[in-house]
């Protein structure tokens, strides 16, 4: 079989909009550990979030936070390779200025508009706007590299505050249920570094599948060789660019179970014989 490397969004895409449940998709997930095949999470989500998350999904990968802010690296996992920091007994690549940073430089923007970050949310303000569990909501609100905004403000005020960001050296990024303030990344930045740590492991080339269902995923879907966009209930899938691209008929984790089997299942058929 050809080396296959898969990258994934988490809400509305390996998990259901509104639930939150993975379970059509663990069949697949289960398969791909059992072919040795990768799966690296790519979410807007935080370390924090993902403690909890990646043990019931189990989650043994490479994972990358806050729309590619950073990459962690689990104990044992591509060895060798740059010396990186370590974080709460994970190794750590950054590519985003953290957040104490981000919202000194975004404090005096944000007075101008309709909208409510994170800093200024408590748990029961972002349970009510997100439907999730207390605990949840308490690990979401734990960021390091971005600052998500509830916005109720206008469009043409929306394009306006992600001009004045840019010029603070910084961009912002709708997502599923959030517009996101962050460092000038995105899901696509940590790909290549990523990719080269995995081409390190053998001379066998490399195939990348990226599955995502939001505008925050455009970036990732494009840099992958194929790219799944994963069918929403709440929006249009978002317009993408690439060499093999491909929208789901099912909904979250039924279209993404479908799309990923249907990848092996091709790879599987043309894999030369040994």
């Amino acid at each position: 079989m050809q080396r296959l490397l898969v990258y994934t969004d988490l809400d509305g895409t390996l998990l259901d909009h509104h639930s939150y449940d993975f379970g059509p998709a663990l069949p697949v997930l289960e398969r791909l550990e059992r072919l040795g095949v990768p799966w690296i999470i790519n979410t807007s989500k935080t370390f924090a979030e993902l403690r909890s998350l990646r043990q019931r999904l189990g989650h043994g990968h490479p994972f990358i936070v806050e729309n590619g802010a950073a990459v962690y690296l689990p104990a044992g996992c591509l060895p060798g390779g740059e010396e990186l920091p370590e974080e709460q007994g994970l190794r750590v690549r950054r590519f985003a200025p953290e957040r104490r940073t981000l919202l000194e430089r975004i404090a005096p923007l944000l007075a101008d508009y309709e909208c409510t970050g994170f800093s200024q949310m408590n748990v029961a303000e972002l349970q009510a706007c997100t439907g999730l569990a207390a605990e949840d909501a308490r690990r979401a609100l734990q960021r390091n590299y971005s600052e998500p905004l509830l916005w109720r403000d206008s469009e043409l005020a929306l394009e306006h505050l992600s001009a004045r960001v840019a010029a603070c050296g910084l961009s912002l990024l709708r997502g599923g249920r959030f517009v996101h303030v962050m460092g000038q990344v995105d899901k696509a930045t940590p790909m290549p570094w990523l990719g080269a740590q995995y081409a390190r492991q053998s001379t066998a080339p490399l195939q990348t599948l990226a599955l995502g269902d939001g505008q925050n995923d455009v970036a990732m879907l494009e840099a992958a060789d194929r790219a799944v966009i994963v069918r929403s209930p709440t929006h249009a899938p978002p317009a993408v660019r690439g060499r093999s691209v491909t929208l789901t008929d099912a909904l979250g984790p039924a279209g993404w179970a479908r799309a990923v089997s249907a990848v092996l299942d091709q790879l599987i058929t043309e894999a030369p014989d040994d």
